[in-house]
């Protein structure tokens, strides 16, 4: 780089002539860095088109049985409208009300008109998604003694735990802020249980370790078993 660029400044003072050097010189250097400054500017384009490109992570993962059909929300089958859908759509006609408890009176009637389907449980966790992430946590931390908002934040944690959830992240902080409403052994309860569910989750990928869920999965359930531990005084 640099017996290149003397080169190109002798060349161009032969051409200029001797009184011409520093110029020469000072034009080939801001040239060589204006090269430089276009190749950081297209190497970082192509990294933001790749990171573009690139497929994004969900912000949850429903935690199915086995071999469920309804893995990767699979829709069942002759059900119509997709019930898989409902939760979705709630949602976004309530996404400028400011009242939570619209959207959450709206939720327990669909949970409610499911009870009995075999595909329960992706409602549950569905529900418990959106309510818990998009609305109870962000009045929770505003008005932490608020009832109502804690018997509901109760309510969806309930509904993770019959759907035997495997959200370590999302269950962990609503039972932190459950921790003075809920009793201290049904906290523990909970807790214990989900991070034995999530620790006997087999290995089958390298999304199971390495993703954003599963690096969240496997810290969230080393808490839970520290909180479930405390609360029995062992820790």
């Amino acid at each position: 780089m640099i017996n290149s660029l003397s080169r190109k400044v002798v060349l161009c003072s032969l051409v200029l002539g001797s009184t011409s050097l520093f110029s020469c010189e000072q034009m080939l250097r801001d040239k060589a860095a204006q090269e430089n400054v276009n190749e950081m500017g297209q190497a970082e384009s192509a990294t933001e088109q790749a990171a573009e490109a690139a497929p994004k992570e969900p912000l949850f993962e429903i935690t199915y049985p086995k071999n469920s059909k309804y893995t990767d929300l699979t829709p069942p089958a002759g059900v119509k409208p997709n019930p898989f859908e409902e939760i979705e759509k709630i949602a976004a006609e309530h996404k400028d009300n400011e009242n939570w408890a619209d959207k959450h009176a709206d939720i327990k009637g669909v949970l409610l008109q499911n009870e009995q389907k075999d595909y329960y449980f992706v409602l549950q966790q569905l529900a418990a998604n959106e309510m818990l992430r998009n609305e109870l946590f962000h009045h929770y931390y505003q008005d932490p003694g608020n009832t109502g908002m804690l018997q509901a934040i109760g309510f969806y944690t309930d509904h993770l735990v019959e759907a035997k959830s495997e959200d370590s992240e999302l269950i962990y902080k609503s039972l932190r802020a459950l921790k003075d409403y809920w009793p201290q052994d049904k906290i523990a309860k909970v807790a214990m249980a989900t991070a034995a569910r999530v620790q006997a989750r087999p290995i089958e990928a390298s999304a199971d370790t390495a993703s954003r869920n599963g690096k969240y999965r496997q810290v969230y359930a080393r808490e839970l078993q520290k909180m479930a531990n405390r609360m029995n005084g062992n820790g």
